[in-house]
């Protein structure tokens, strides 16, 4: 027996639509978990294709959660939404990795992050590379998100650095006398010379690095 082109077209049409309402009952269920969560931030394997899970942000692009940091999400306690997964557990990444990856497959579209969910973005972020699901744009930011606070760092700053100065020494007169030879001479004899030396006038700063910065705890 022969499938016909419309009760093929119907089928596709059928799983289109029950891809909409998983993606309704997904994004609500994200939405829940976290009141403040805007986007759904996804990646996509440039080889495979395959679809990976980034993280959940703000409508700012703050995050709420880094998916590679998390083994849980939140309970879900809706009673209908809970319904609505079954057996599945929401909470589980992998399962929300499945359940997207389908939709994927059933050409559920994903768009790319607005410019308005970059403010507050990584800058070194390749933003560019990474897909979204709407869960909800006009989640409200978190209270007091644009607040600022007072941070304890430690940091390791390496610079490379001129001085200039000027300063009178003691020299053999042999090297006095040879002015090709004066470089090497005070190369060896630090001394001579290394007290006058001013850490803050006659400064050029060549390159500053940061190396190293973690929070500590206040005193």
């Amino acid at each position: 027996m022969h499938t016909t082109l419309q009760e093929c077209q119907g089928a596709l049409e059928a799983a289109q639509g029950q891809a909409q309402g998983l993606t309704r009952t997904l994004t609500a269920t994200l939405a829940h978990m976290h009141p403040h969560a805007a986007y759904l931030v996804l990646r996509r394997d440039a080889r495979s294709g395959e679809l990976h899970l980034d993280s959940l942000r703000t409508a700012g692009g703050g995050t709420q959660c880094d998916f590679d940091d998390l083994a849980l999400l939140p309970e879900v306690t809706d009673p209908e939404l809970r319904t609505a997964w079954g057996r599945t557990d929401p909470r589980d990444p992998q399962a929300l990795l499945q359940v997207l990856r389908d939709l994927d497959r059933l050409g559920t579209p994903f768009g790319r992050l607005p410019d308005a969910a970059q403010e507050q973005a990584d800058p070194y972020e390749d933003t560019a590379a990474l897909l979204c699901l709407v869960v909800n744009a006009d989640a409200p930011e978190p209270e007091g998100h644009d607040r600022e606070v007072t941070a304890r760092l430690a940091l390791t700053v390496t610079e490379e650095v001129t001085y200039e100065f000027t300063t009178e020494v003691q020299l053999p007169a042999y090297i006095a006398n040879n002015p090709s030879a004066l470089h090497g001479y005070l190369a060896d004899n630090e001394d001579l010379w290394l007290d006058d030396l001013d850490p803050v006038s006659g400064v050029t700063i060549n390159e500053r690095s940061l190396d190293d910065v973690a929070l500590t705890l206040a005193a």
